[in-house]
């Protein structure tokens, strides 16, 4: 079977999403007493798309009682270890599929179409396009951990920047509603 183990992830995913999609309602109020630890929890919590919406929560509920930019900072540390754990399973536990994949005609036929001084700025580009938006970080940390070019420590700037960007958004968002 051909990516087998990107078809299970994807299977996976699902599963999640229809066995555990109802939980935000549980989310138990003591957790909010974490303060600092909760929102750190939170931003981990914020990269992975079936608990976004939850972490996306939270960081609203935090954002009552706590000092803003704080938060922001905390939480976009959450992320960015949220994002490195993504990142880190995705290059290593996927790095055979990925190199199947790359030899495929269309991953071919579009790599031969792009100049390869283009290659690695797209990679970022489109990496970066799906972590600091609403589409799932998952994507565009794949896009980013399947070319050998993007640094983990590049990596790491971009992902720190764009979640806590789009946390201090959710947190000024919730503030003005």
């Amino acid at each position: 079977m051909k990516y087998k183990k990107f078809k299970s992830l994807g299977v996976l995913y699902l599963l999640t999403f229809f066995l555990f999609g109802g939980l935000s309602n549980l989310i138990p109020e003591s957790f909010v007493e974490w303060g600092y630890v909760g929102i750190f929890i939170s931003g981990i919590l914020y990269v992975f798309s079936f608990t976004a919406p939850i972490a996306t929560a939270l960081i609203l509920i935090f954002s009552t009682n706590n000092n803003f930019i704080l938060l922001g900072l905390i939480a976009g540390i959450g992320s960015l270890v949220g994002d490195f754990l993504i990142f880190h399973f995705i290059r290593i536990s996927f790095a055979d599929e990925i190199k199947e994949f790359s030899q495929h005609k269309i991953s071919l036929f579009t790599l031969n179409k792009i100049p390869k001084i283009y290659q690695k700025y797209l990679a970022y580009t489109l990496g970066a396009i799906f972590i600091a938006t609403p589409l799932p970080d998952e994507v565009g940390i794949t896009i980013l951990a399947s070319s050998k070019e993007v640094k983990l420590k590049h990596f790491g700037i971009i992902s720190y920047v764009l979640n806590t960007a789009g946390i201090f958004l959710i947190i000024l968002l919730g503030k003005t509603l």
